[in-house]
């Protein structure tokens, strides 16, 4: 397993099936949605995927529209602020061949499924699978509390389906 991610599995984050199964979702180039507050833990496992990203694939730190396109594999969605965040990652969303790693928190308030929506509406291709991240906090304990796998079927609908692991 990569050191990052065993990092979060040996502090208790993640366990090791989550781990084992980003880090195989990462393989394929699926994209990341990092969900939840930011004292949930969502910028170390942010910082966590993003690490994983780039030990294998080349990156791109994204903080404007400028910065899509171009020969990258996996775009890096920070904590942006005065942009329209939602846009932004549809925009990512639609470029074909690429993987992103984003966040979704209540700084960066945008419809996941919209977008989605949006996506399809625009006839991009729909082969894209996208891993929702949702971190929690409880007692004092932040962790990775689901994993929701997100992609279309053959025939466009959208089809979430939960980590058992």
């Amino acid at each position: 397993m990569n050191a990052m991610l065993k990092k979060l599995v040996d502090q208790g984050f993640m366990n090791e099936a989550q781990g084992a199964y980003l880090e195989e979702a990462m393989a394929r180039k699926e994209s990341m949605i990092v969900s939840g507050h930011k004292g949930w833990g969502i910028l170390p496992l942010f910082a966590t995927m993003s690490a994983v990203a780039k030990s294998s694939f080349s990156i791109k730190q994204v903080k404007g529209f400028e910065d899509l396109g171009g020969d990258t594999q996996y775009y890096v969605i920070a904590d942006l602020k005065d942009i329209d965040y939602g846009k932004l990652i549809s925009d990512a969303m639609m470029i074909p061949d690429t993987g992103m790693i984003c966040l979704k928190d209540p700084d960066h308030p945008y419809s996941i499924m919209k977008i989605f929506g949006d996506v399809k509406k625009a006839g991009i291709d729909q082969s894209k699978v996208f891993q929702v991240l949702e971190c929690a906090k409880e007692n004092d304990v932040k962790f990775l509390a689901k994993i929701t796998r997100m992609g279309w079927d053959e025939n466009g609908k959208l089809v979430k389906e939960d980590f058992k692991g």
